[in-house]
């Protein structure tokens, strides 16, 4: 019994290790002067220059909808997922240079380094997103939001950013080369926003692209977004479930989400373990 105290002392008095290797995170992504622009000039170059060209050409598809906050806030969707694809590129540099061996020995819980990289990437996608919201809204975007709704935004990007993350871990780990790594980034990061409604409405979709575009997180994400940044009309919530009251949609879509964010950071997890046990 004695052993078995001293053993669970020394475990409680371990550090974690979660907030250096957060800020490691951070340092990574905002290190040189390149990598701050590239990560900043996307959202500000869709909301100034590609939202109202897509307003100019698309803006009659529905009346009464604004359509440059409609594709303004849709970006949301695009970049978070990509930002976190992209950072797969460094698990792989972590791995290939060493940095995540003086990890594994360190006196750190080992799942605390994917998800001290998991908050690190997370934290630089809200500050993306902050942009985004802020430069729409100087821009002329037709927002409409509430306290009670504003949650569902909270809920949509940290779950959609954590999830795909997780895909981003379990991917890199798995693939191991940043050259087979690399198409993965625009496959995942990019191609489900096309199919989400992130840019047009899920109606003009073809009945079976459509049905599949249910399933996609990135749907119920965007749908999330408009839904605490527009109202309930413009969400397209009720495209996706068809019953219920608002608030309840916002719940299952969030719900969904959630789902899809455990089994990513599940399968994230194995992977990791099994790459770093091997």
């Amino acid at each position: 019994m004695t052993a078995i105290a001293a053993n669970f002392h020394r475990s409680s008095q371990r550090p974690t290790g979660l907030v250096p290797l957060y800020g490691r995170r951070l340092r990574v992504a905002t290190k040189t002067v390149p990598g701050i622009i590239g990560q900043l000039i996307t959202p500000v170059l869709w909301v100034l220059i590609v939202a109202p060209a897509l307003a100019d050409a698309l803006g009659d598809f529905a009346p009464g909808v604004d359509y440059y906050t409609y594709a303004a806030i849709g970006q949301i969707v695009l970049l978070v997922p990509f930002t976190s694809m992209f950072a797969g590129i460094n698990v792989i540099v972590d791995k290939d240079f060493g940095v995540l061996r003086d990890f594994l020995v360190a006196p750190i819980r080992r799942r605390t380094i994917p998800l001290a990289n998991a908050l690190g990437v997370l934290t630089v996608s809200w500050v993306q997103v902050v942009i985004i919201i802020g430069l729409a809204a100087a821009n002329g975007a037709e927002l409409d939001t509430s306290a009670s709704r504003v949650v569902f935004l909270f809920g949509a990007v940290s779950l959609l950013g954590l999830g795909t993350y997780g895909l981003a871990e379990a991917l890199a780990y798995r693939v191991g080369r940043q050259e087979a790594y690399g198409p993965l980034i625009p496959a995942i990061g990019v191609t489900p926003f096309m199919l989400c409604g992130g840019i047009y409405p899920l109606a003009v979709l073809p009945t079976g692209v459509r049905w599949l575009a249910y399933f996609l997180p990135w749907t119920h994400a965007v749908a999330l977004v408009r839904y605490a940044l527009m109202g309930t009309a413009e969400s397209g919530l009720a495209q996706i479930w068809g019953f219920g009251a608002a608030p309840v949609q916002a719940t299952l879509s969030l719900a969904a989400l959630a789902l899809f964010t455990a089994l990513a950071w599940r399968l994230a997890l194995r992977v990791f373990r099994r790459a770093t046990t091997s």
